[in-house]
Parts: structure tokens; C-alpha cells; sequence
């Protein structure tokens, strides 16, 4: 700890003479007269400025059609995220997800087999085409019966994967 105070630290960079002009520049003078007089009667003088109020209305507006989205949105989530049914698309019952599943299976499927359009079979092998698209009828009809069944599903999509494999191995041959 330092206690001797006598040590002119980083004061003697400064010439003396440079010093003393610096004190001489140092002057405190009162203002001639009293200016807050004058701010204040400018102040005075000045209108007010009167700010545009908004309607009264908006803020309980906006608060209720908070309100309202925020209900809608929990019904929705409530309700499993089904919105109101498109026109002409009648479901008296909801399709599970299996059957959403399949349903989007057997439009891949289609769009596969129109995409590898192979026309017409070697007769050798429409039978094995035959039973693959009965097998693949009768699991549909099943899963009409069974909604929820995820064997059937994968029996569809076995089924379905050993037609398209067929049709490519003729469209390919």
C-alpha cells in the first residue's frame, strides 16, 4: 500500500508556463442577466401541441377478437385439428390413421404403376398379377372392417411392393 502522498505522479509532463496559461483560461462569470425569465415566457408562449386520441372502441375490439381466436384455436386443438368439411367431401365417420395411411399408399402405388406403365402382362405371368391385385383388394376390404389394424397395412404394403416389383421386372426385361 502506498502512503506517501508527496509524489507528483504524471504531473510533470506539462511545461509550467503551459500550465499557468491553462489556469489563466479558467473563468467563472454570471451571466449579465436572469435567463430563466425569458425561457419561461417562451415556453408560455408556445401552443400546445393537443394529440389525436384514438377511438375508445379498438382496445375492447381487439381484446374480444383475441378472445375469440384464442378459443377457436383450443376447439381446433380439442376437436383434433379437423376443420370444418370441404364441400362435396361427406364423411359421416373420421378415417383413422391406418386408413389415411393406406389410402395414401394405394395413390403412391397407382401413380408408381402409371410411371412404370408396363401395358399388358406376359400371359406366363397374369396370374401372379391377378392374385397380388385380389390379395391386395381383399386387405382393403379388410381394413374397411378393421380401421386400426397396422398388420393389415403391412400386408397392403407388402402386396403392394411385390406387384410394383412384378411390373418393373416386365417393363424392364
Amino acid at each position: 500500500m502506498n502512503t506517501n502522498h508527496t509524489e507528483n505522479t504524471g504531473r510533470d509532463d506539462l511545461p509550467d508556463a503551459l500550465r499557468w496559461q491553462l489556469r489563466a483560461m479558467r473563468r467563472d462569470e454570471a451571466p449579465e442577466r436572469d435567463l430563466w425569465a425569458g425561457i419561461a415566457e417562451r415556453i408560455q408562449a408556445q401552443p400546445r401541441q393537443v394529440q389525436k386520441q384514438r377511438p375508445r372502441w379498438i382496445a375492447p375490439v381487439a381484446m374480444a377478437a383475441t378472445l375469440v381466436l384464442a378459443v377457436g384455436v383450443v376447439g381446433l386443438w380439442r376437436s383434433g385439428g379437423e376443420g370444418p368439411a370441404l364441400p362435396g367431401t361427406a364423411t359421416t365417420q373420421r378415417d383413422t390413421l391406418v386408413q389415411l395411411e393406406a389410402q395414401g399408399m394405394r395413390r403412391q402405388y397407382q401413380a408408381a404403376m402409371i410411371e412404370v406403365g408396363t401395358g399388358r402382362p406376359p400371359a406366363e405371368l397374369q396370374p401372379a398379377f391377378d392374385e397380388l391385385d385380389r390379395n391386395a383388394a381383399l386387405i382393403l376390404d379388410a381394413l374397411a372392417h378393421d380401421p386400426n389394424s397396422r398388420l393389415l397395412l403391412e400386408q397392403l404394403r407388402k402386396t403392394y411392393a411385390r406387384r410394383l416389383a412384378l411390373a418393373q421386372r416386365v417393363a424392364y426385361a
